[in-house]
């Protein structure tokens, strides 16, 4: 008697990870060749399993789905809010602080910082503001379930290193 083997995609999400490779994230199928063979950097994963597993496989594909689709809405919050900044500030804000309650990234907040230097230059209270709000979603970030499975010295040092550069890069 055989036995199916499904396989199911895996994606690193987060915010260096294509559009395409987030869109696969969690995607289970009886052909490990109907996945994409990608070349463009992101990491990823195909994992087989038995047909005994396709029911928690297939909870944990809503799961991971999810996640991809948080990760989708958070990227097009913070475009909004860029386009936002230096014309409706309080939108920005707003906009800023629903992306960083999905996640927050040291990188893309170089990035913002780098990219409005000049209307922050200009106007303290927003960058203070910002500043704020980066450095209490990044804090907050750390308590969030898979930040527990960190040893919590290396948590604690990764979360100060975190608000530190924030608070550098919105002074």
């Amino acid at each position: 008697m055989s036995r199916k083997t499904y396989y199911q995609y895996y994606t690193n999400v987060a915010y260096l990870t294509c559009k395409e490779c987030l869109s696969w994230h969690g995607k289970i199928s009886t052909d490990p060749e109907s996945f994409p063979k990608r070349q463009d950097g992101c990491e990823r994963k195909i994992l087989a399993f038995s047909h005994k597993e396709l029911n928690y496989h297939r909870e944990k594909q809503r799961q991971m789905r999810a996640l991809a689709k948080a990760e989708l809405r958070r990227r097009e919050l913070v475009t909004k809010a860029k386009e936002a900044l230096g014309v409706d500030n309080e939108r920005a804000v707003d906009l800023l602080a629903q992306a960083a309650q999905i996640d927050l990234y040291i990188p893309e907040m170089e990035r913002l910082a780098k990219e409005k230097e000049a209307l922050f230059k200009e106007d303290a209270a927003l960058r203070e503001r910002l500043r704020k709000l980066f450095a209490r979603a990044y804090s907050d970030k750390f308590g969030w379930p898979r930040y527990e499975r960190l040893p919590e010295l290396m948590r604690i040092a990764r979360e100060q290193a975190g608000i530190k550069r924030i608070n550098k890069l919105f002074a």
